[in-house]
């Protein structure tokens, strides 16, 4: 069964954002894939800097105070 979690964000001043799931996210899936997109904005340089990780990942590349929507599935 695949899990769909997805949300929005705003990146830092630095162009990052930590995004934190649900503390059972890492108990219940595995074979982690994300999407990203940034609103209004180019961002050519947008990526995960961190893999999920106790229970949270890490989006960065943006420009400052970017809105970014996020989606990330787990098995």
């Amino acid at each position: 069964m695949k899990n769909i979690y997805d949300g929005v964000i705003d990146l830092d001043v630095i162009g990052e954002a930590f995004v934190q799931l649900p503390d059972y996210f890492e108990a219940l899936n595995t074979d982690y894939r994300y999407q990203y997109t940034a609103f209004g904005v180019p961002a050519p340089n947008l990526h995960i800097k961190q893999e999920v990780q106790d229970n949270k990942f890490t989006i960065a590349g943006g420009p400052a105070n970017a809105r970014v929507s996020w989606q990330v599935t787990g098995i």
